[in-house]
């Protein structure tokens, strides 16, 4: 179930378009199905980066499983290359933590997954 968070200093025209668009790449990227995917994107005018104000953008990606080692190098360019574009920002400008979250710390329905 990979949860991807999104905070930027880009106004966004239409956050709902982009959030499916992450959503579908997230779910391409580890190979997961797209109803398991939840995305948030939130538009924070403080964010920084560097010293300064400039566009940027923070994702965190956390998941059980599919994450880690070596997948994450095609994680980490596959949302930086769909950000970059659909923001119009430079790729060093896009910061990303991805995080393997153990299944028993996650829940849904009222319910855990262990």
């Amino acid at each position: 179930m990979p949860i991807c968070q999104i905070t930027t200093n880009v106004q966004l025209s239409d956050d709902k378009a982009l959030s499916f668009k992450v959503s579908e790449t997230i779910a391409e990227l580890l190979s997961r199905p797209l109803g398991h995917v939840m995305t948030m994107i939130t538009y924070n005018s403080s964010l920084t980066f560097g010293g300064t104000g400039k566009p940027a953008v923070f994702v965190y990606l956390g998941s059980a499983g599919s994450v880690g080692g070596k997948k994450n190098k095609s994680i980490v360019a596959g949302i930086t290359e769909l950000l970059a574009s659909e923001l119009d920002i430079d790729p060093n400008r896009i910061n990303i933590r991805i995080e393997e979250i153990d299944i028993s710390q996650l829940g849904l329905g009222g319910k855990t997954f262990v």
